[in-house]
């Protein structure tokens, strides 16, 4: 597997996404910042398709089957609403590229676009927001990653 597919493939994870895969990316595989985010951010797309067109696909699946996928789909579900619902509540469609953006755990794409899933935001609405959350993510992932916010290096300072 080539390193561009590694990197694509490693941002399209759930958890990992591209807050791992730009890492991955420059430091590992010694890609260029540009080459890594623009890949990574292509790749972290990927699940925004995924979950629309086989979202209820997946939820009536694993309702049938009543057993560990089942109750991991229902947790992430519900922790996916938990996490939008009061900033869906507070800022409308303008939380999603904030809540996608914010390189935190349980804060990517992917929880992301659960929510707008299942809060019925339609893919063509959702998209463009979602994308733009994911590029910020990518901006403020890959200034971490090369050192460009190094200058806050006080904040981590503990004093003896």
């Amino acid at each position: 597997m080539t390193d561009v597919l590694i990197v694509i493939a490693v941002a399209a994870l759930p958890i990992v996404e591209l807050r791992g895969s730009i890492p991955l990316a420059i430091g590992i595989l010694e890609m260029p910042p540009f080459e890594a985010a623009l890949l990574s951010v292509l790749g972290n797309l990927i699940p925004i398709f995924l979950i629309y067109w086989f979202g209820n696909a997946w939820i009536k699946w694993t309702a049938q089957r009543q057993d560990l996928l089942h109750r991991i789909t229902k947790r992430t579900l519900h922790r996916s609403r938990k996490a939008f619902d009061s900033k869906y509540r507070k800022y409308g469609m303008l939380a999603l590229p904030l809540f996608v953006a914010i390189p935190l755990p349980m804060t990517g794409v992917v929880t992301g676009t659960l929510a707008a899933f299942l809060f019925g935001i339609p893919l063509r609405k959702s998209f463009p927001l979602l994308a733009i959350g994911v590029i910020i993510a990518g901006m403020i992932v890959t200034a971490m990653t090369t050192g460009a916010l190094s200058f806050l290096d006080f904040l981590l300072v503990v004093p003896a």
